[in-house]
């Protein structure tokens, strides 16, 4: 009977720590409430929409040869870009990988495409399995969470709580959603340049909001695609990953080069920003360790309110202390 009962005790207090887990919900101060009111984000009935596919995926041609693909219907409202060559394309970024992201890629061009991964983070790299060529920067930790994948468990979360407003496309079983082990093929480095035939990406490497972000230039097109470093959103400065002094110090580099590039290509929500925003995202981390500038905060968390942009930081970060030392690397 004692064991009967202890059997019983431990279903209950497993049933009692699931159920507390499944209703434990992400941070407003991360994903406001009904964060789905912003659509149609502004933004989008300016950009000439080629056409949205397979109920999930929207596509806008942004300049000849170049292609956001959007992902609305999930928080994320992750964004790829098509940049198109002469003689090859490549896909930055791929996404949650909930849709088919392949089958849209084959609809815009017959060229070889290879993919180019910003950074390491589940939302950018879920479809890259779909493609043959992978190309991401050399990062020890970068690399490693490519190759471990994730598990359909780690997964739900991101189809629960909120964090769709709309129907998942057909064909994809969100029981069966996994990122499978990757490792690439090509191993970039700062100052690399991918040619695509009459047209070139430079790679310059941004760690701070990840070990492995990178930025890529088309300097003859004066873009800039940003990945996780800038997005119109709050930027993401108080994941385990983010390295404050690092990302103070890419945004130097970047900003030491706006004479470059007019616009950015972000990763995340809008995909046509004007650059001068980059000046003033420095500015705002400033203004944070100076103990200035406006903000919101929930247990622990802080989110930073700026023209364009919010900055999201643990308050453990900030409280009278200057940012930790920048990574000898960058």
């Amino acid at each position: 009977m004692k064991g009967i009962y202890c059997v019983l005790m431990c279903f209950l207090g497993g049933l009692f720590i699931f159920f507390c887990n499944e209703s434990k919900k992400t941070s407003t101060l991360v994903q406001p409430e009904k964060w789905w009111k912003v659509h149609p984000r502004p933004v989008y009935a300016k950009l000439d929409k080629v056409g949205t596919f397979q109920d999930w995926f929207d596509v806008y041609k942004l300049i000849e040869g170049t292609y956001a693909i959007y992902e609305p219907n999930q928080f994320e409202e992750a964004i790829c870009y098509l940049v198109i060559g002469q003689e090859r394309a490549v896909l930055i970024d791929t996404g949650t990988g909930i849709g088919n992201l392949k089958k849209v890629v084959s609809g815009l061009t017959k060229l070889p495409v290879s993919v180019v991964l910003t950074h390491e983070h589940y939302d950018h790299v879920a479809a890259a399995y779909r493609f043959k060529n992978i190309a991401m920067f050399d990062n020890a930790d970068a690399l490693n969470v490519l190759k471990a994948g994730r598990v359909n468990a780690s997964l739900q979360k991101y189809l629960k709580n909120d964090y769709l407003w709309k129907p998942l496309p057909k064909g994809f079983d969100p029981k069966t959603w996994i990122i499978p082990s990757m490792e690439p093929t090509t191993l970039l480095h700062d100052g690399d340049m991918i040619d695509l035939g009459g047209r070139k990406l430079e790679v310059i490497y941004t760690p701070g909001h990840s070990p492995g972000s990178i930025c890529l230039l088309d300097r003859e097109n004066r873009i800039l695609f940003t990945g996780d470093h800038f997005f119109p959103g709050p930027l993401y400065a108080h994941a385990p990953d983010v390295n404050i002094a690092d990302y103070m110090e890419s945004n130097k580099k970047l900003a030491h080069r706006i004479d470059e590039y007019d616009y950015l290509c972000s990763g995340h929500n809008d995909p046509w920003v004007k650059s001068e925003v980059i000046l003033r995202v420095g500015k705002a981390f400033a203004d944070i360790f100076a103990g200035k500038g406006k903000f919101s905060q929930d247990n622990g968390l802080r989110r930073y309110y700026f023209d364009g942009f919010d900055i999201l930081i643990r308050t453990d970060m900030i409280n009278g202390v200057a940012p930790p030392t920048k990574s000898p690397t960058i």
